[in-house]
């Protein structure tokens, strides 16, 4: 009788650790794909356009896309934070590039 007891009582507990165990890695899964899968697929056109809107709308667009990846560091959010990062790249590389001179 004890022994139906202890064996029902252990896959019990089994199952109920499993599940949670199940649970916990789908949670780390889950802040993978949000936080650093998720925002590399965010196409380059969109990256270049909202660098192109800072650098036309703000006079010093550096300083404005530092701005806002820091907003998302202080936030806490690392999708937004690696969004930011890629617009800042962009501001980055578009500020430094040499005026095209033609002809």
């Amino acid at each position: 009788m004890w022994d139906i007891f202890a064996q029902a009582l252990s896959w019990l507990l089994l199952i109920f650790f499993g599940g949670q165990a199940f649970i916990f890695i789908g949670m780390i899964v889950w802040t993978i794909w949000t936080d650093a899968i998720k925002p590399r697929l965010i196409p380059a056109d969109d990256i270049a356009r909202e660098a192109d809107d800072i650098i036309a709308g703000y006079p010093d667009p550096e300083l404005e896309a530092f701005a806002r990846h820091e907003r998302a560091w202080y936030d806490s959010d690392g999708a937004e934070q690696t969004y930011w990062h890629r617009v800042r790249k962009a501001v980055q590389k578009r500020m430094q590039r040499p005026p095209n001179r033609t002809g």
